[in-house]
């Protein structure tokens, strides 16, 4: 996948996002990976583990209802969307990343939860297959 542009900050990043599988086929994952311009060697990694769906595919890539913790009011996220990498980009400021140095990769999952969303419904289950949005005992 090409390379985005977004301004944040009066700074202009660049990312990418990259779906996948883990350890087993049960298992998704979701990368965003994010530079500062012209810094290309100490990127935020934003990592997502999460299930596949067979049908549909990822969930953060096509869009999940995810609940507010506090309201309980639903919304469709789809990480695709600019609105998330920007927050994604906040996150990793607050947490001491400025482009510029190197950090750990961060869970995705933790900086959804800390945006005030239910994201249980996106850890993979033990013994469940996910097809069709439906769960199927293994």
């Amino acid at each position: 996948m090409a390379l985005r542009k977004i301004t944040v900050e009066e700074n202009v990043y660049l990312y990418k996002s990259v779906t996948g599988f883990g350890g087993s086929t049960e298992i998704a994952t979701f990368k965003i990976t994010v530079f500062l311009e012209n810094y290309k060697q100490t990127p935020l990694q934003i990592n997502f583990i999460t299930w596949e769906d067979a049908y549909a595919g990822n969930p953060l890539s096509t869009g999940v209802k995810l609940s507010k913790l506090s309201t309980k009011d639903e919304e469709v996220v789809n990480l695709n969307r600019p609105k998330y990498i920007r927050e994604f980009i906040l996150y990793g400021l607050k947490m001491g990343w400025n482009g510029q140095n190197r950090v750990e990769p961060i869970d995705g999952l933790k900086i959804l939860t800390s945006l005030d969303y239910d994201v249980s419904c996106l850890h993979p289950k033990d013994g469940i297959i996910i097809a069709h949005g439906k769960e199927y005992p293994k």
